[in-house]
C-alpha cells in the first residue's frame, strides 16, 4: 500500500514538473505566475484520490479514514518535493535568468525588490516545500474524507 502511494506520489511530482516546464516553455513569465505555481496542486489531488481509490480496491473497496489520510499526505509531500526540486533546477541551471524576470515583473507590478534575495537556494525551496505542507494536509483530509468507505 506505501508502494503505491509512493508511485502516484513520484507521477504526480513528475507531471507537476512536466507541466510547470510547459508554461516555462510558452515564457518565462507564465512560470513564475503564481496561478501556474498553485494550479499544479490540482495534479497532486487528482493523484491523492487516484492512489487512495487504488489502495481501497485493492484492500477490498475499504480504507479507513486515518489510513487514507496517511496515504494521501504522503503522495503530497513526495510530489510537492519533486515539484520544488524542479523548481530550484528551474531557477539555477535550465533557466539562470528567472530571477531578474522575477525581479522585474515584481517591479512593474510595484513591488520594491530592492535588497530582496530572490534567489533559489536550496534553503528557500526547502521553506517553500515546508509551508505547503500544511495546506496539503488539510487537502489529504479533505481527499480521505471523500475516499474513505
Amino acid at each position: 500500500m506505501k508502494q503505491t502511494a509512493i508511485k502516484y506520489g513520484i507521477i504526480a511530482g513528475i507531471v507537476s514538473a512536466l507541466y510547470l516546464l510547459v508554461f516555462h516553455q510558452m515564457g518565462a513569465q507564465f512560470a513564475l505566475n503564481p496561478f501556474v505555481v498553485f494550479g499544479q496542486i490540482f495534479i497532486s489531488m487528482l493523484a491523492m484520490a487516484l492512489a487512495v481509490r487504488k489502495i481501497r480496491t485493492d484492500n477490498g473497496d475499504t480504507i479507513a479514514k486515518p489510513d487514507a489520510l496517511k496515504y494521501a499526505f504522503l503522495v503530497f509531500v513526495l510530489s510537492q518535493l519533486l515539484f520544488w526540486l524542479f523548481i530550484y533546477m528551474l531557477f539555477n541551471f535550465i533557466d539562470t535568468n528567472l530571477v531578474e524576470i522575477q525581479r522585474k515583473m515584481m517591479n512593474d507590478a510595484g513591488i520594491k525588490t530592492q535588497g530582496m534575495d530572490l534567489s533559489m537556494t536550496l534553503g528557500m525551496v526547502f521553506k517553500r516545500w515546508a509551508f505547503m505542507l500544511l495546506p496539503g494536509f488539510m487537502i489529504s483530509l479533505m481527499v480521505a474524507y471523500l475516499m474513505k468507505k
